[in-house]
């Protein structure tokens, strides 16, 4: 394995770890927001909403192997399939 390979695998571990994360907060995250809907508190729905979504984009993200990020660290390098 050379650098790159590494790094992507480095970037996708990086991917389960936010997954895990995820989908630990995920209980605790719709007991809130059923909390505030039924308190029809409209910011914290929106708060509450973001803090669910946000842990999954970059769990996707990531387990994509980012390529931004990949392109970011090696420029020169050819991407892999």
């Amino acid at each position: 394995m050379n650098a790159p390979q590494l790094f992507s695998l480095a970037l996708r571990l990086t991917g389960l770890i936010f997954l895990y994360f995820a989908l630990a907060g995920l209980p605790g995250g719709i007991f809130k927001l059923l909390d505030h809907l039924v308190a029809f508190n409209l910011w914290a729905v929106i708060k509450v909403i973001v803090g669910i979504i946000w842990p999954f984009l970059m769990a996707w993200y990531f387990l994509r192997g980012a390529p931004f990020v990949q392109h970011l660290a090696y420029p020169n390098s050819a991407r892999e399939s």
